[in-house]
């Protein structure tokens, strides 16, 4: 069967709609089966496309360069035209990773990746040790994809040049920056880059906050993994700011400034203005008030300051510790954060006269405090803990929820208590 005929083939199958008439156990054989014959093509196409430069027919065609000619005849975007004319150059020089590649073992990203590695090791390294080098990794791309293959590639390489690895993470080191910017409508966006060293610890930090979520009924954390990623950046931040230790700023340690008239922010109505810019709506300065310094500040008509109270801290240390001990972190139920990742949520708001005791404040994660200000979530105290009651469109018979970790304070007779105990 020639090319032809094998496209024909190929063509045909697809216009039949024969896939689905296909036996459960054929299709992953087949797919193993279509997934060599696509690798053994490019293969081919490399093959060839190194006949065409040693015949000189970009020349003949009046490009530039082999990879010139195959962006023209085979449509290909420049970047891939580049990559495939690279390989006609240094594949010659691979044996291993060539037979690998004509034997439809790995693909053509494979083979770069092999390169990428070898082209960055010191030119004066002995010819025999370049040689394993290459087969060393022509083996591994048999079962790695070629990302991972990259990966190996650096753990080789740091082995091999101890030296230019140090003095490439010191070059690296200098190219660090992180840009903040906020636009008109006050998000802030972020962009930069991190040594390997900063990346770690940056990284390592992130992940242990971006966890999904799992709840004791079963939900789904519907968060994707960038916008948990996110969470974690700003509680991260949050941590940083309640701790204390940041360098003080303008002779007081760094906090968010934010704004607003009282009566708005009473009636939960307007918005304010934070100290970096942007404007924030009253709703979410009463989320963000639940646990902070309130300064009144007495202005004129025009805005103009005539009186500065002094801070009055709606949670004091004390308390801060005790909720700690009754909570053991987020109330909420199914959320397993610490409590030193939590803000004090008031029940009753301090702008409706709720007061800042225990009976009346409760620890939430950034994300469950949210979830309270933005839903119809309601919270209530039994034996002096927390309990949550769910909207009528998460459970229409509204039954009252405890976080496991403090469920078992008050565990109640089955039948006769009034709440149920999770787990």
């Amino acid at each position: 069967m020639d090319t032809h005929d094998y496209i024909t083939h190929l063509t045909d199958h697809l216009a039949s709609g024969r896939s689905h008439q296909m036996p459960e156990a054929d299709i992953l054989p087949m797919l193993q089966a279509l997934e060599k014959a696509s690798r053994l093509i490019a293969a081919v196409s490399q093959e060839l496309a190194a006949q065409a430069e040693e015949r000189s027919l970009h020349v003949r065609h009046g490009c530039r360069d082999i990879a010139a000619l195959l962006r023209g005849v085979l449509n290909l975007t420049p970047h891939e035209a580049r990559r495939r004319g690279r390989l006609v150059h240094e594949l010659p020089a691979l044996p291993e990773t060539r037979q690998a590649l004509r034997e439809g073992a790995i693909t053509l990203d494979h083979a770069l990746a092999v390169s990428d590695v070898l082209r960055a090791l010191p030119a004066n390294l002995p010819v025999e040790v370049m040689d394993d080098a290459e087969k060393v990794l022509a083996e591994q791309a048999r079962f790695l994809n070629h990302k991972e293959l990259q990966k190996a590639g650096k753990h080789l390489r740091a082995v091999l040049d101890q030296d230019g690895t140090l003095a490439e993470e010191n070059e690296g080191v200098a190219k660090r920056f992180l840009r903040v910017s906020q636009d008109a409508k006050g998000w802030v966006h972020l962009s930069g880059c991190l040594d390997p060293e900063g990346g770690e610890a940056f990284r390592t930090a992130i992940h242990a906050l971006s966890k999904p979520e799992s709840a004791q009924d079963g939900d789904v954390d519907l968060r994707s993994t960038e916008q948990r990623q996110a969470d974690a950046l700003v509680a991260l931040t949050t941590q940083a700011l309640q701790a204390g230790e940041l360098p003080k700023v303008g002779g007081e340690r760094p906090h968010i400034s934010v704004t607003i008239d009282y009566a708005d922010l009473r009636d939960g109505l307007s918005s304010g203005w934070a100290s970096w810019g942007g404007p924030m709506t009253a709703k979410t300065i009463r989320r963000m008030a639940c646990d902070a310094r309130i300064i009144p500040v007495v202005l004129d008509t025009m805005g103009i300051p005539l009186d500065v109270g002094q801070a009055q801290r709606t949670v004091t240390g004390p308390l801060r510790t005790a909720l700690a001990v009754r909570d053991k972190g987020c109330a909420f139920p199914g959320c397993t954060m610490p409590a030193a990742w939590a803000d004090a949520h008031h029940v009753i708001h301090w702008s409706e006269g709720g007061p800042t005791a225990l009976c009346n404040t409760v620890l939430l994660c950034r994300h469950h405090h949210t979830v309270i200000h933005d839903g119809d979530w309601e919270i209530e105290f039994d034996h002096g803990l927390p309990v949550f009651i769910p909207p009528s469109w998460v459970d229409p018979a509204r039954q009252p929820r405890r976080n496991i970790r403090t469920a078992w304070q008050t565990m109640l007779p089955t039948g006769g208590g009034r709440y149920e105990v999770p787990g």
